[in-house]
């Protein structure tokens, strides 16, 4: 069986990428003009030796008194979005030009630029609270290396929570039963199982194979395997992934193993389904002799003899 055609109905339209990708243009204008306009050097104290000072937006005439307090919590919000902003940019643009933004991630590349501030906000408070000496006040502290700091926080900010959600369940472990488990939907990726693929046998050197993976339970960012190595994989709904072969998959006859994993929290490897590589093989019939056959190429089960046949004329044989 040749590859199976599969489309591709959660892919994102033009017109969404395009809003998209000139919001974001948006968004890193508006960071960096705020960004600016709330830099420490920016501040005219409105008296000497004051905390309340005066922040001036650029080319608007609008002024804001805050404490040095909030300016650096402004700053480092600022810095940890611009980094966030970093990341899904060119998330965004790696997924555009290869054709395979989804949908729904739509809601991934909207939010991250605000996730990485809220990171950055946390981490601020942890150095604050936790590394400095309560007698440091802000104007001694590096606003750079706070803002630097904020930016790498935002800039990687899955890397960070994954680490941080690693740390925490090590160290706040539940018991089995307890927590998430307890709830009625819960939160933790099933273990999948497969039932079916499709095609269950390939030819040999056939091009652009796509398979469908059939079974229940599959996650989204589920990712199909063959031979313990992830392939490219469609989410289409919690019973069917599609994933496609690479060349070397089909290059010779053998055996494929497919397993699906199933991301974290929980999650994990269904048992294998295999996929035989194999040129189609016709099955050939028993010689026949051209003295057991009849006219119509029929072979003969049992014959009569001559004595017995009607006699017959013109070729037509006569009752």
């Amino acid at each position: 069986m040749n590859a199976m055609e599969v489309g591709e109905p959660n892919a994102a339209t033009g017109i969404q990428i395009f809003c998209l990708g000139f919001g974001l243009i948006v968004f890193a204008l508006i960071l960096v003009y705020l960004l600016l306009s709330f830099w420490p050097s920016g501040f005219e104290p409105k008296t000497t030796g004051a905390t309340v000072q005066d922040v001036r937006l650029i080319a608007t005439g609008i002024h804001i008194s805050i404490g040095a307090d909030i300016q650096l919590l402004i700053v480092v919000m600022l810095a940890g979005g611009f980094g966030s902003f970093i990341h899904t940019a060119t998330s965004f643009g790696d997924f555009v030009g290869n054709g395979k933004l989804s949908r729904s991630w739509l809601w991934w590349y909207i939010l991250k630029p605000f996730i990485g501030m809220s990171l950055a906000l946390v981490l601020y408070l942890v150095v604050r609270g936790g590394f400095l000496s309560g007698s440091v006040t802000t104007g001694e502290l590096n606003v750079y290396g706070m803002a630097a700091l904020a930016g790498m926080a935002g800039m990687f900010s899955k890397q960070a929570t994954d680490k941080l959600s690693e740390v925490f369940n090590a160290l706040f472990r539940t018991a089995p039963g307890s927590g998430d488990s307890k709830r009625a939907d819960d939160l933790s990726n099933p273990v999948p199982a497969l039932s079916d693929i499709d095609p269950t046998s390939i030819e040999p050197l056939t091009h652009n194979v796509v398979i469908a993976v059939k079974g229940s339970h599959f996650a989204r960012g589920a990712v199909v395997q063959i031979n313990a190595v992830n392939r490219e994989t469609q989410f289409v709904n919690e019973s069917l992934l599609t994933a496609k072969l690479l060349p070397a998959d089909v290059a010779n006859e053998g055996e494929l193993e497919v397993v699906v994993f199933n991301p974290t929290p929980g999650g994990g490897k269904s048992t294998p389904l295999r996929i035989k590589v194999a040129a189609n093989q016709v099955t050939q019939g028993s010689a026949v002799g051209e003295a057991s056959v009849d006219g119509c190429d029929v072979a003969i089960t049992s014959a009569t003899p001559d004595e017995d046949l009607p006699a017959s004329r013109g070729g037509v044989a006569q009752p």
